[in-house]
């Protein structure tokens, strides 16, 4: 009892305590009214996106330039945050306008993804087992009705995800049947993750007025609470593995941040910075913990994780890095063995840019070393869709990088592929498209990492132009 009372003190956010964060913070006094206007020119954006009939399928320019203002927007915010000191009052703006766009968010179309999770789902309250049983399979299908069926995407592959994110699905579809559940889901976890993240931010002591780069980030209300994508259960999970650390619950934190990876493997990559601040002392809960869920579904064997193999191991689109490295790959080695290639190269860039990381990563934050991490694992990815990105906007105001913060930003490009998609009808990558998503943001994180501008001694101030600043 004792120490879930010092849990629940740890999770309490006081308005004393945020006040004295908001009064404590360092910056210039100066106007913050341009974030009136900026809030609702986002809202205007994504409010324009849900009243369409169509989606982004239908009309990819409309909808990326939609999404694309609403990051101009966040970036505008962003820098007015980082250049001043936020009072009171422009914060609970900020906050008003980040559940504003929460909420409207869950009008727009749904992902197709969606239809997976509630295949998945019924799958689990019929007993059935996801890893041994394909949403195509007859006995699933019996479970949902046909216009569900119908719409899931590979449905000759078996479950995908690993099993709490099965679970979460199973239970959406106890309380809420269908596909409007899930929707509802993102939206609260969405919204908690804003809370979370505003709760990370007093107890590390950066600026209050950075929650501004979760909750109005375009990746919330679009891909979380819009297309209901499961990343941000993972992405809160991780949130809270991040608090239960800081409040010195290590044990908890090593088991939270277990179940974020078993929502989504992508939260694997936080794992060495929470077991180093336990001396590695607690590394055998995360097997345990992973036991403990893979085992009710052990009979599917080696199906427990073959989709994801499948999944990881050949398919790519929308890559950071992997497009160029097929290229050069194209011209090097023979056609059979370019994807070997690809992926290997991937696999070192990625351990490269680990151990790089972890050598300089001297005293900063573990939510900064984190999001760091998250960052070099993205570029690394052969797939990178924009929803992928939202466990690093949830930790966006620890990154102290206007790279990571373009790069999240620029996720509505992504959208423009649909250009080409809808005049031949067939899903297909744009090359132009993805170097306009990726490659700006990539030069600026690089301009950060080795340029003469660096990141900024304290969070939340922004490097003067022609001012060496170092960490």
């Amino acid at each position: 009892m004792r120490r879930f009372s010092a849990l629940l003190d740890g999770l309490r956010l006081p308005a004393q305590r945020l006040r004295e964060a908001v009064d404590g913070a360092t910056g210039e006094v100066r106007p913050w009214w341009s974030l009136v206007p900026l809030g609702l020119i986002s809202v205007g954006a994504i409010a324009v996106m849900v009243s369409r009939d169509n989606s982004w399928r239908e009309e990819p320019g409309l909808f990326a330039g939609a999404a694309l203002l609403m990051g101009a927007a966040f970036l505008a915010g962003l820098w007015v945050v980082r250049s001043r000191r936020i009072p009171m009052a422009a914060l609970v703006w900020i906050l008003t306008i980040g559940v504003a766009l929460n909420v409207i968010g869950t009008g727009l179309r749904q992902s197709d993804d969606i239809h997976r999770y509630v295949v998945e789902g019924q799958q689990i309250l019929a007993r059935q087992n996801p890893y041994q049983i394909p949403p195509g399979d007859p006995a699933a299908t019996a479970l949902v009705p046909a216009t569900i069926s119908e719409r899931v995407n590979h449905p000759e592959m078996t479950a995908i995800y690993p099993p709490v994110s099965l679970l979460v699905e199973a239970g959406v579809q106890a309380l809420l049947p269908g596909l409007h559940g899930f929707t509802v889901l993102a939206c609260v976890v969405a919204l908690l993750a804003i809370g979370l993240a505003l709760v990370l931010i007093v107890r590390v002591g950066v600026a209050p007025g950075l929650i501004l780069a979760v909750a109005w980030n375009p990746v919330l209300p679009i891909f979380a609470s819009g297309e209901a994508h499961n990343d941000i259960v993972m992405a809160a999970l991780l949130l809270v593995a991040l608090v239960l650390a800081t409040v010195g619950r290590s044990a908890a934190a090593v088991v939270t941040a277990t179940l974020a990876i078993l929502v989504k493997p992508f939260a694997a990559i936080a794992l060495p910075a929470l077991l180093a601040t336990t001396c590695w002392r607690r590394w055998w809960l995360v097997p345990v913990t992973a036991i403990v869920f893979y085992l009710p579904f052990i009979s599917a064997g080696s199906g427990l994780v073959s989709s994801l193999l499948t999944f990881g191991g050949s398919m790519h689109f929308h890559g950071a890095l992997d497009p160029w490295i097929r290229i050069g790959a194209a011209w090097i080695v023979p056609p059979p063995l370019v994807e070997v290639a690809v992926r290997l190269v991937l696999l070192l860039a990625l351990a490269g840019g680990l151990t790089w990381l972890w050598l300089r990563r001297g005293s900063a934050p573990l939510p900064t070393l984190t999001v760091r991490m998250l960052g070099i694992l993205l570029l690394c990815l052969p797939t990178l869709h924009p929803w992928y990105f939202t466990a690093v906007v949830v930790l966006l105001p620890f990154a102290r990088s206007w790279g990571l913060a373009v790069w999240t930003a620029s996720a509505g490009v992504y959208w423009l592929h649909g250009v080409r998609i809808l005049a031949i009808g067939e899903w297909i990558e744009t090359p132009w498209v993805t170097a306009l998503a990726h490659l700006p943001a990539i030069v600026l994180m690089l301009v950060e990492a080795f340029g003469p501008l660096r990141e900024a001694k304290e969070p939340g101030r922004v490097p003067r132009i022609g001012r060496r600043l170092h960490a």
